[in-house]
């Protein structure tokens, strides 16, 4: 029975089990009107998380740039899924496939509102990627404005973060949360990221143990509860 109590199993493979009986993928696009916020680290990073705790997870890359299908081929394992595709092939890819994932994360293109419009409106919940910069800021507070004329949900996540809580950052974090809800954890400007990505890995398949493996895990965590897939 989904949600039984087994001592011997975790609440994320009990969820992951409520999930697939759902049969219904949670869609996450990841946004922002500014390229190189770290977009596709994010989502590729998140999705090899989400595969570890046994979800079947699609990551899509609208982006002509192409940055997770090049991740992807550096790739031995089958999960998660990725796959490039056009952001006006959205919906109707998810009429077809959605039912064979539990959880659809979508990469997106900087500078293409019209895109970012077309993946927003088939979403559970929209990331919007920022840094802690003056130009970052901007963008985000640019792209937050339409979604809250649209009435659509989002929620801001930090990327290529000072990777030391300095006041500095606690301002920024500030800043953003001026502009609507932080996600509950943020992913620090770490090496792990690009060797990692370089190997075709998520750096909890890299190196596990360490700092940028803890940080999107408790970044995974806070989605997982917001999209309420937690038991």
């Amino acid at each position: 029975m989904a949600g039984e109590f087994d001592p011997c199993r975790s609440r994320w493979e009990i969820a992951a089990q409520e999930l697939n009986e759902m049969n219904e993928a949670r869609v996450v696009p990841f946004v922002n009107q500014k390229g190189g916020v770290g977009k596709s680290t994010v989502v590729s990073n998140i999705g090899v998380e989400l595969t570890r705790r046994r979800l079947r997870v699609a990551l899509l890359d609208t982006d002509p740039q192409g940055s997770l299908i090049l991740w992807r081929d550096g790739r031995d394992a089958e999960w998660p899924f990725v796959r490039s595709l056009r952001s006006r092939d959205l919906p109707n890819w998810l009429s077809k496939a959605r039912k064979e994932f539990d959880a659809i994360l979508v990469d997106t293109p900087g500078h293409d509102m019209r895109s970012l419009a077309e993946v927003a409106v088939v979403a559970d919940l929209t990331m919007i990627v920022s840094q802690a910069t003056v130009l970052a800021n901007a963008a985000t507070a640019y792209v937050r404005k339409a979604f809250i004329d649209a009435g659509l949900p989002y929620a801001i996540v930090l990327s290529h973060a000072p990777a030391t809580m300095t006041p500095r950052l606690t301002a920024w974090l500030d800043k953003h949360r001026e502009l609507g809800e932080i996600a509950g954890g943020f992913l620090a400007y770490r090496v792990d990221f690009q060797d990692a990505a370089l190997r075709g890995l998520g750096v909890s398949e890299y190196r596990p143990d360490g700092a940028a493996a803890h940080e999107v895990a408790r970044l995974t965590d806070w989605l997982l509860e917001r999209l309420e897939l937690t038991s």
